[in-house]
């Protein structure tokens, strides 16, 4: 009688194995496809966030995020008028980024337009025709 417990038991264990395994497959997949996914562009009026904000841009960002830091250089970089809210250290950042129903960071924001996640190409072609506009508001 051990013989075919022991059997059972060992069958359990590798079926649990493989669940687990799989589960591990799927997550790991889908978190992979939400870090390479392309940013996501939404059209909308965000012009009171910018103006409470007192600059044409505004970046959703936190101090650990790689692609964060990537976004606040570009933006150095294009003297891009803008400030950065660090939604993980500021609770009133956090509440302004709760708002707005993001569920990643960067979160790049103008008057009319929000884009999430970080792409070089879609910053600059987004903010290229806007930088000399924005750099004459202020």
């Amino acid at each position: 009688m051990n013989g075919p417990l022991r059997v059972l038991r060992g069958v359990a264990s590798t079926v649990a194995l493989v669940a687990i395994a799989a589960a591990c497959g799927w997550l790991g997949i889908s978190m992979l496809r939400s870090v390479t996914a392309p940013p996501v562009l939404q059209a909308g009026d965000y012009s009171a966030i910018v103006r409470d904000a007192g600059e044409p841009v505004v970046l959703f960002a936190t101090t650990t995020c790689p692609y964060c830091r990537q976004a606040r250089a570009l933006l150095d970089a294009m003297k891009v008028e803008h400030v950065v809210y660090d939604v993980d250290v500021s609770p009133p950042a956090r509440a302004l980024y709760d708002r707005l129903h993001a569920n990643s960071v960067p979160v790049l924001v103008t008057a009319s337009l929000r884009v999430t996640g970080f792409d070089e190409a879609t910053y600059r072609s987004t903010l290229g025709g806007r930088v000399a506009a924005v750099g004459a508001t202020h």
